[in-house]
């Protein structure tokens, strides 16, 4: 039976629709590990997110909570949740400039532990970017 307290008690982040595209994965991530972990069903995943927005993402929950109803919003499927959050705080701009920052990414000075930092928020946002590098290399490896 999952419970919203042993979904607490795993400690999920918070998403409070402010904090960027980067931010939001990394959101989407640490809720989706900690429903793998604790074997939670479709049913309780959108209800139980939905419990961690705050601030302007509580806001903006609240408005398709208004205009879906309550049953429907708790009902909806986690994918569906997700294509929601990502229509809403990953603007098709934002994702552009991330793209754009990945292909000109370079390091600075010796600065390796920023600069993998980096590349890997930027490869999660863009993971066509990345898998078509991969693929190249691999091509011209021949792995």
């Amino acid at each position: 039976m999952c419970t919203y307290k042993d979904f607490m008690n795993c400690k999920p982040k918070s998403f409070h629709g402010t904090e960027g595209v980067v931010s939001l994965t990394q959101w989407i991530e640490k809720t989706e590990s900690v429903f793998q972990i604790s074997f939670y069903p479709e049913e309780c995943k959108v209800r139980f997110a939905a419990c961690t927005f705050a601030d302007a993402a509580l806001t903006w929950w609240n408005g398709h909570v208004n205009t879906m109803g309550i049953d429907a919003a708790n009902s909806m499927q986690w994918e569906e949740l997700k294509r929601m959050l990502e229509e809403e705080y990953c603007p098709r701009e934002e994702i552009h400039k991330l793209e754009q920052e990945l292909w000109t990414l370079t390091m600075k000075g010796s600065e390796i532990n920023a600069y993998t930092a980096r590349f890997n928020d930027l490869a999660v946002m863009c993971p066509a970017l990345v898998t078509q590098n991969t693929r190249r290399s691999s091509d011209i490896s021949g792995v």
